[in-house]
């Protein structure tokens, strides 16, 4: 803790009363000393907004106190040179929100720390420094929703440790760091009731990420490992209200790829758009998911062209067995691919994009829901003139890989739908054509 030497404060039980002393001497007003800044409590807004223009004055203490409805502390500073030395806000029945904009170079940021909260604990730290240090921010435990979102542009700093505690409904861990030099040593998520998922967004070109791993979840296990190159600018992360889930993964690793607008509409189970494009370097050792009463997806794009990937296997599960392989690279080899019996949907999704290699037979057999045949290949020779999925109650899947490198996927959009409207496109093939991609056809 800082010392209270400096601080002083009064505080009457009044609604309001204010003592502002501003002296301004005739020259210029680069003297201005302004003591204190207080408002009492009061019973629907405490807002101090103090936007200050001069480059010598010193802001001793700002403090904003308990509140019914909410605790703002707006602080707009404009010096070079000034030392914000504490802001706390305490505990809030609605809403603790800590917004401090700084655009000093030198100044040292040495705690913020927000309470336990009974809706919602957002620590929103935006830091424009290239020296400071951030010592730790950690949220407590909350009943409805954990989300740490740290967002550092400084190349030099490192974090090292970052954790959530369990929740009732979701452990969101958003870590988006721009350096190029940092290691994260160990991100985990405990088990949860609903979903977990590990956001792990890292645009360093050098990390190495040694384990992943998530435990088995009743409804959901999904890995999203985006991984992504030195030079990629990851603009904004949101999650929207929904009756189950709304994630918006926007993953972007190409240095040449734009992606203009990524979409998800409400879905009573889930929409998940997992779009995980990569760096050419990376090794990713394992990906595993466990069997999953509801589904089992693996997603798992990679556009490397010198990685291997070992195995990839996808237990059976009562409801969907997809195996999405996504590969670009033209020299691997795929040893195995295969999908057990299913009672509801077999599906055969082989999107391999080698100039080389052969497909000898992809065959469908009758489903009582659904015939699919994908197969989308991306031979530079080869031209799929119709890609088809049939009406289907239960479940529209267009899977239709692609893995160019230099490809825009201009708009990709789910639709809302029963159970799953997943549309996975990657592209593999920098000369691949899909000419039409409309025939219908009913099944039996």
């Amino acid at each position: 803790m800082p010392s209270q030497l400096d601080i002083q404060k009064t505080l009457y039980n009044t609604f309001s009363e204010c003592r502002t002393e501003c002296r301004a001497g005739m020259p210029s007003q680069l003297d201005i000393q302004k003591k204190c800044t207080t408002v009492y409590p009061n019973v629907e807004l405490n807002v101090d907004l103090e936007c200050r223009a001069s480059s010598t004055f010193e802001n001793k203490h700002t403090t904003l106190y308990a509140n019914a409805e909410l605790n703002v502390e707006l602080e707009c500073r404009a010096s070079s040179t000034f030392e914000n030395k504490h802001t706390t806000l305490y505990a809030n029945a609605e809403l603790n929100v800590e917004l401090e904009c700084r655009a000093s170079s030198t100044f040292e940021n040495k705690h913020t720390t927000l309470y336990a909260n009974a809706e919602l604990n957002v620590e929103l730290e935006c830091r424009a420094s290239s020296t400071f240090e951030n010592k730790h921010t950690t949220l407590y435990a909350n009943a409805e929703l954990n989300v740490e979102l740290e967002c550092r542009a400084s190349s030099t700093f490192k974090i090292y440790s970052t954790t959530l505690y369990p929740n009732v409904e979701l452990n969101v861990e958003l870590e988006c760091r721009a350096s190029s030099s940092f290691k994260n040593y160990y991100t985990t998520l405990y088990p949860n009731v609903e979903l977990n998922v590990e956001l792990e967004c890292l645009a360093s070109s050098s990390l190495k990420n040694y384990c992943t791993t998530l435990s088995p979840n009743v409804e959901l296990n999904v890995e999203l490992e985006c991984r992504a190159s030195s030079s990629f600018k990851n603009k904004h992360t949101t999650l929207f209200a929904n009756a189950e889930l709304n994630v918006e993964l926007e993953c972007r690793a190409s240095s040449t790829f734009k992606k203009h607008c990524t979409t998800l509409s409400s879905n009573v189970e889930l929409n998940v758009e997992l779009e995980c494009r990569a760096s050419s370097t990376f090794e990713n050792k394992h990906t595993t998911l466990y069997a999953n009463a509801e589904l089992n997806v693996e997603l798992e794009c990679r556009a490397s062209s010198t990685f291997e990937k070992k195995h990839i296997t996808l237990f059976a599960n009562a409801e969907l067995n997809v195996e999405l392989e996504c590969r670009a690279s033209s020299s691997f080899e795929n040893k195995h691919t295969t999908l057990f019996a299913n009672a509801e949907l077999n599906v055969e999704l082989e999107c391999r994009a080698s100039s080389t290699f052969k497909n000898y037979c992809t065959t469908l057999y009758p489903n009582v829901d659904l015939n699919v045949e994908l197969e989308c290949r991306a031979s530079s020779t080869f031209k799929k003139h119709c890609t088809t999925l049939s009406s289907n109650v239960e479940l529209n899947v267009e899977l239709e890989c692609r893995a160019s490198s230099s490809f825009k996927n201009y708009c990709t959009t789910l639709y809302p739908n029963v159970e799953l409207n997943v549309e996975l496109e990657c592209r593999a093939s920098s000369s691949f054509k899909i000419i039409v991609q409309h025939y219908i056809r009913m099944s039996n």
